[in-house]
């Protein structure tokens, strides 16, 4: 899988919430207080997709009151992101903005990005990008450090996943729709994982990295290096 490919995958999802106001206010009124299960929503490589199957009570009043879609996305300080790219050179500034604010490994080089012909993007996509090609080339830098016992290398890769991961990956709520987006208070660039523990996957393969047990990173660059 070449890294377009894992970006792609990469790509925040979930359904968009849709409520049909007449049926659910009747449903709402009819039964006891409390509130419905909710769907999980997916993300980051290897997810299958997942549906939101029923809201909250609450967020269900939440959007009769409001007339939002936004669900319980929304009333955690989410919002769906409308604001939408469809010119290769403004894509192309977002990106070059977002490698300004990362790094990569002694040696390798931004690849060149652009929009693809008759698409339209997020404002978000373009930073997501940057920032999911930046984690796969220090994951595999990691791994080249580990072959040949590089422990300056080693620390310099798990340094800067670190910094990715703490600094550079937001989680969105269950049932997010695609074009969420997270708070103000969240910073560009960042990449959008779901929550359905593909971050707590990550980091679980940073440790044991660090622990001594490459494999996991290994497999991460195997299957989705090299950069190009």
């Amino acid at each position: 899988m070449n890294t377009m490919q894992r970006l792609r995958t990469a790509r925040p999802a979930g359904a968009n919430l849709t409520v049909d106001r007449d049926a659910l206010f009747a449903g709402i009124v009819a039964s006891a207080s409390g509130p419905a299960d909710a769907g999980r929503g997916r993300r980051r490589r290897h997810r299958p997709r997942r549906k939101l199957v029923v809201v909250t009570v609450v967020a269900a009043v939440a959007v009769l009151a409001a007339g939002s879609t936004l669900g319980i996305a929304g009333l955690l300080g989410w919002h769906t992101d409308n604001s939408l790219v469809t010119n290769p050179r403004e894509w192309r500034a977002l990106y070059r903005a977002a490698t300004r604010e990362l790094t990569l490994p002694p040696g390798v080089k931004w690849p060149y990005r652009t929009l693809a012909p008759n698409s339209v993007t997020s404002r978000n996509l373009p930073g997501g990008m940057a920032v999911g090609i930046s984690q796969l080339a220090w994951e595999c830098y990691w791994v080249s450090a580990i072959r040949t016992d590089n422990v300056t290398g080693q620390q310099r890769a798990r340094l800067a996943l670190a910094n990715i991961v703490r600094h550079h990956i937001a989680v969105a709520p269950p049932g997010s729709p695609e074009n969420v987006a997270p708070p103000a208070t969240v910073k560009p660039p960042f990449e959008i994982y779901a929550s359905d523990g593909g971050l707590q996957a990550d980091k679980h393969m940073y440790a044991e990295a660090a622990a001594g047990n490459p494999a996991g990173i290994a497999q991460s660059c195997r299957a989705n290096g090299p950069i190009s």
